[in-house]
């Protein structure tokens, strides 16, 4: 069945390896049975990003972009790809999120979409903790986070065959994320930073989604701008999540009028 894919990029200040990534994208359209749309969130950067996406989608009708006039965070640039998805597509088209820093490896796409739609999944994440994946060139402190966010998650918000919560790659069923959407009254993501992914997943174990994962090779070694992560801010709103998702959802349930 032909269907819709859409590959949704959040950028901030990626300039510099914007028109590499976007070349990768492009050699994936003969291996996609599907038609492709490349959407990009620019989250206010301040560097070329709006120069090259102008000048890139005046020559490609299978481009699209957001612009945000000032930089409100990667929750906000991921947010605006869900409303953009959820709301111009139908339920058996695709939605694929990927970071816009050249650190994922575009030539997996097509798998990820193979395992959603083969195992019919509602998400499958490209993620560094399944057999085969990999960090390469990543810092020890950022390894470290990863992996207590793994624990965390994986005790608090447990979703069967899924490790890797804060992965921003993902392959997503948009009937799935409007089902999603309509369950939480449009606010998926109530984070603004880093830690919206993780909330995205937090909120999707409190509403039995099916996930998968396929193996990534995280390339932070190709990363040519520095880290926009603070990792104090992050860990803190790891730990939100919890009275965001879990125990207000408890409480709630306990007071009901």
């Amino acid at each position: 069945m032909k269907r819709n894919v859409i590959i949704g990029l959040p950028a901030y200040n990626e300039g510099r390896v914007l028109p590499a990534l976007l070349a990768k994208l492009e050699a994936l359209r003969p291996l996609l049975d599907d038609s492709m749309l490349i959407l990009v969130v620019d989250d206010g950067s301040t560097d070329h990003t709006d120069a090259i996406l102008r000048q890139y989608s005046h020559y490609n009708p299978d481009m699209d972009y957001i612009t945000h006039t000032i930089n409100r965070g990667l929750g906000e640039a991921v947010n605006s790809l869900l409303q953009y998805a959820v709301f111009r597509y139908d339920p058996s088209d695709i939605l694929i999120t990927l970071d816009a820093d050249n650190t994922h490896s575009p030539g997996i796409i097509p798998d990820l979409i193979g395992k959603l739609v083969g195992e019919e999944l509602d998400v499958v994440i490209a993620s560094r903790f399944a057999s085969g994946g990999r960090e390469v060139g990543l810092a020890l402190h950022r390894k470290l986070l990863s992996r207590g966010a793994r624990l965390f998650f994986r005790l608090f918000f447990p979703i069967a065959n899924v490790s890797d919560y804060s992965s921003g790659f993902r392959c997503y069923s948009i009937g799935f994320l409007q089902r999603a959407m309509t369950h939480y009254e449009g606010s998926i993501i109530t984070s603004g930073g880093f830690e919206c992914m993780a909330e995205m997943m937090a909120r999707f174990s409190q509403i039995g989604v099916k996930a998968g994962e396929y193996p990534l090779v995280l390339q932070y070694d190709l990363k040519e701008t520095k880290s926009k992560m603070r990792i104090g801010r992050t860990i803190l709103g790891y730990l939100r999540l919890l009275g965001k998702v879990k125990f207000q959802k408890k409480w709630s349930k306990g007071h009901t009028a």
